[in-house]
């Protein structure tokens, strides 16, 4: 892209295309999952009342409650914190292939649900 004739770049644009995660974020029914440094780091998640994206703004040990998701679903994983998201299914099951998923600062990532796990 170039104005007049100097290049021009975008750092660390948020992206607001059609299918971008912000939009989807945005269209969906999201729970926000926050903890005090009081509070146990563990939590437990249910996806009840058709929760489709998870918003995490603070470092936890997330336990998905299976019993809550719902076969061929697609969910959305948003880590909006400053600390690591570490995502395990209750009955056992993988997401993402891995038994537990370390969800980063600043990442976003859709995981479909098999009936057993997240991929």
């Amino acid at each position: 892209m170039a104005v007049a004739t100097d290049s021009v770049s975008f750092v660390n644009a948020v992206i607001l295309g059609v299918n971008s995660p912000n939009v989807r974020q945005n269209n969906r029914p999201t729970l926000l999952v926050s903890r005090s440094t009081a509070e146990s780091p563990n939590k437990s998640i249910s996806f009840a009342g058709n929760i489709q994206c998870v918003n995490f703004i603070a470092g936890v040990n997330a336990i998905l409650q299976t019993g809550t998701l719902i076969t061929n679903s697609v969910y959305l994983f948003v880590n909006t914190g400053s600390g690591t998201v570490v995502l395990t299914l209750d009955n056992g099951g993988n997401i993402g292939a891995l038994p537990t998923y370390n969800l980063a600062p600043g990442a976003v990532v859709e995981f479909q649900y098999n009936g057993t796990s997240l991929s």
